[in-house]
């Protein structure tokens, strides 16, 4: 899941970028293949999904033009009409960045900032990295759409297993005590899925 947070201005959420599925013990429980793909930019073939891939590479882009004033100045917030306004950061060294938004779900809106006249889409966010040229906006792909076709293969496919799991209690010998954590791969040898821990704390 991938974050991207100015104030309170908007929040950016990705979750799940790459899609992928899980086989043999790894996956969810007998006879499940477990599936997490959910719209992923990259889904669980590792095949780029369009136009959501390339429409969140340019925003990364755009972010990425931004950066130095994104990360030494605070937002200025500035009204511009009664769904719209702008958010300026202003650096010591004369960076400007400026995200015009417009929060009208259904209706355009036309904003003028810094004498210059911008079209925000319904419900949308224009990003301007040096406060006059949109580079940006989240409302507006330039992606085209990709379509895949799954043809049936000569593949042999691959047969169920299940795997039968010892689950000890924690009174027999395999305890371990140790100062620290330990990595459960490691521990387990990668024969069981299933490991007690029991974390104590002493006072100082």
């Amino acid at each position: 899941m991938a974050v991207i947070q100015f104030q309170a201005f908007f929040t950016f959420e990705q979750s799940t970028y790459h899609g992928g599925t899980n086989f043999g013990r790894t996956a969810g429980g007998p006879f499940i293949t477990t599936s997490y793909n959910y719209d992923a930019p990259i889904d669980e073939y590792g095949l780029i999904r369009q136009p959501k891939y390339g429409h969140l590479k340019e925003l990364h882009k755009a972010i990425k033009l931004c950066e130095l004033a994104l990360l030494s100045a605070d937002p200025s917030e500035t009204s511009l009409g009664t769904y719209a306004k702008a958010q300026v950061f202003s650096s010591e060294s004369g960076g400007c960045v400026a995200f015009l938004s417009n929060y009208n779900p259904t209706s355009a809106a036309r904003v003028t900032f810094n004498s210059m006249h911008y079209s925000l889409p319904p419900w949308s966010i224009s990003i301007l990295p040096d406060c006059k040229n949109v580079v940006f906006n989240t409302a507006t792909v330039g992606v085209q759409t990709s379509q895949k076709q799954m043809l049936p293969t000569n593949s042999k496919l691959l047969s169920w297993e299940t795997f039968s799991e010892d689950i000890s209690s924690d009174d027999d010998d395999s305890t371990i005590t140790v100062v620290g954590l330990m990595e459960q791969l490691n521990v387990t040898r990668d024969t069981r899925q299933n490991e007690l821990n029991l974390t104590f704390f002493d006072k100082i």
